[in-house]
């Protein structure tokens, strides 16, 4: 054995050991050191992460600038495929949409690319939790609606345009993005608009997303109403506006103790009050001032329900369904004092349509949200009595329009005139039958021009009836010769002869449009000579007898088709239409004008 102490035997053992005998620090001061290390290195990986996500958002950003400056405004095909028109969006040259997303601060923390095919990608280093795109700002909010994607927000702004409308991209970002909503809006009504994942024997992602959103904000969630997965925009897009509409509000439920309650078990819950689920539903108004969009809405911590006003129009209304001799189809629309006017099914809801309407002096909604309301209540009347809708005036259906479109005799089917005259004014009674019988054809006797412009004029709602093809006559004179007052006396039969007469001062289509417009009926031409261009002159006597119009492609393909009538027409001037058209140098061949008379 060594001859040493207690203490060089210890040490002895731990140099053998490896133990450092030379540190004099107590186990408390170990365990200082060891805790400041440690916060010094939470320090720096804090630092580190904070370093490194600034650089993270600097990559973005300079992603982000550089797409951002290669965008244009526009309708988006993804959308549009979709039936969400009048929306538009930054698009990128290949035509994907850009969609910025913001964080509770307002500053672009991320982006989503959406092909036209409807692909989808977050923009590489955006930052998704809690960030969000806006569809709309209205200047008070009283109720956030949050959906997953574009178009199922853009879906749930057309059926409730009075909220706030926030798309959180996808159902892992509604719980973040309700809670940033909740704490900028305290009192406001939070929905979720619910995705219906529902499949087979697995969990329903987008009602559980939705449903542990709402629970955290004290909000409410809308589910699709399906056997199979949907969202709020396949519905809309199955159902028609107006339809999702009432079952968005309709099904409105919470989620109160592990319990789901509708919103009219919450209102009777916290306030003893029986609601019926009708007083919920939104619905259209017709009142003396106009259209109104009416959405009950509950205000939050209370029983009390209001109503929301959306104007959507002045006072309308689908009175009929109409179609043509061709089979296009038209909604009729009575507005004003009685008024009536024929809308092309096509246009109903498009910028055409408010184009008809407001010309015709309607006044309609700039909000397409509600053009898309009013649209969808206007296509869905049901019951409504067929018309027939015709542009042609004469003999239809047993009784006789005229070219201002007032009728004459009771039709077997209700009729609108849809056509246009430039002469439609001209059609007026003014005295008695008596009294043109006495002060005017009386003046004809012995006259055979007069009589003979007269017949023509008593022929002319004959043609239709015998099957007649088109003719005219042709009063050809020097000045003051009495032409002009023969035709005058003619024409009289049907109303104000200045207003009657129109001039051969035009083109062929021009015409074409008048004699439908006079079809079975009288067209007045006067003074051949006065500034008419002989070409024109040709082609469009040629045109008026010949009893059609051009062949004309049709916009979706194919032709048109062609247009026919049967009038007779009285013109004057100072030559006959043949030395007209030789003196300007045009040679005319034989038979090509057979059916127009010139009579000196």
């Amino acid at each position: 054995m060594l001859n040493i102490d207690t203490y060089g035997a210890a040490k002895a053992i731990a140099e053998v050991l490896g133990i450092d005998t030379q540190s004099q620090q107590t186990t408390s001061q170990t365990r200082e050191l060891s805790e400041a290390e440690r916060e010094s290195r939470r320090q720096a990986q804090s630092e580190s992460k904070a370093n490194e996500q600034a650089k993270k958002r600097e990559r973005f950003m300079a992603r982000y600038r550089t797409l951002e400056a290669t965008v244009t405004k526009g309708t988006s095909d993804y959308l549009t495929n979709k039936g969400l028109t009048g929306f538009t969006f930054p698009l990128l040259p290949d035509g994907n949409l850009l969609i910025p997303l913001v964080d509770a601060g307002g500053f672009v923390t991320g982006a989503q690319t959406i092909t036209p095919a409807g692909k989808k990608l977050i923009l590489t280093g955006s930052t998704k939790k809690g960030s969000y795109y806006l569809v709309n700002a209205p200047e008070t909010v009283s109720t956030v609606i949050l959906a997953e994607g574009l178009a199922t927000a853009l879906s749930v702004h057309l059926m409730r345009p009075d909220a706030l409308t926030v798309a959180a991209i996808d159902a892992g970002n509604l719980l973040p993005v309700a809670e940033v909503m909740r704490n900028r809006y305290p009192e406001a009504t939070i929905i979720l608009a619910a995705d219906n994942d529902i499949k087979l024997n697995e969990p329903n992602t987008g009602k559980d997303a939705a449903e542990k959103a709402a629970l955290s904000v004290a909000g409410w969630v809308a589910l699709p109403p399906t056997n199979g997965q949907a969202d709020w925009d396949d519905y809309r897009q199955e159902n028609g506006l107006e339809a999702a509409a009432g079952m968005f509000n309709e099904l409105l439920y919470q989620v109160e103790g592990g319990k789901l309650m509708s919103a009219v078990e919450v209102i009777a819950t916290h306030s003893g009050q029986k609601k019926n689920s009708e007083d919920l539903k939104p619905y259209l108004e017709t009142r003396p001032e106009g259209l109104f969009w009416i959405k009950p809405d509950i205000v939050k911590g209370s029983s009390e329900v209001v109503n929301i006003e959306q104007w959507l129009s002045d006072p309308m209304k689908p009175a009929a369904k109409g179609v043509n001799d061709i089979g296009e189809h038209y909604l009729i629309i009575e507005y004003g004092k009685g008024e009536i006017k024929a809308l092309p099914s096509g246009s109903v809801g498009d910028r055409e349509g408010w184009r008809i309407l407001r010309s015709a002096g309607v006044n309609v909604t700039a909000k397409p949200a509600m053009q898309n309301i009013l649209a969808d209540w206007l296509n869905t009347r049901r019951n409504l009595t067929k018309w027939l809708v015709t542009h042609k005036s004469g003999w239809h259906k047993g009784a006789y329009i005229m070219p201002d479109g007032s009728i004459i005799g009771t039709p077997e089917q209700p009729i609108l005139f849809n056509g246009q005259s430039a002469a439609a004014t001209a059609y007026q009674t003014k005295g008695t039958l008596d009294s043109w019988r006495d002060d005017v054809a009386a003046l004809a006797d012995g006259n055979p021009f007069m009589m003979f412009s007269i017949g023509a004029a008593l022929a002319a709602p004959m043609a239709g009836i015998t099957l007649a093809d088109s003719f005219g006559i042709h009063l050809y004179a020097q000045s003051t010769a009495g032409k002009s007052t023969t035709a005058d006396m003619a024409v009289s039969l049907y109303g104000d002869p200045d207003l009657q007469r129109l001039t051969w001062y035009g083109t062929a289509y021009g015409i074409a449009n008048e004699a439908v417009a006079h079809n079975d009926g009288l067209l007045y031409l006067d003074e051949v000579g006065q500034g008419a261009d002989p070409k024109h002159v040709y082609k469009s006597a040629y045109t008026l007898f010949n009893g059609k119009g051009k062949i004309q492609g049709a916009r979706d393909g194919g032709n048109r088709p062609l247009e026919s009538w049967r009038t007779v027409a009285i013109s004057t001037g100072e030559k006959d239409i043949e030395t007209f058209l030789l003196s300007a140098g045009m040679k005319v061949n034989a038979g090509q004008l057979v059916r127009l008379l010139n009579i000196r």
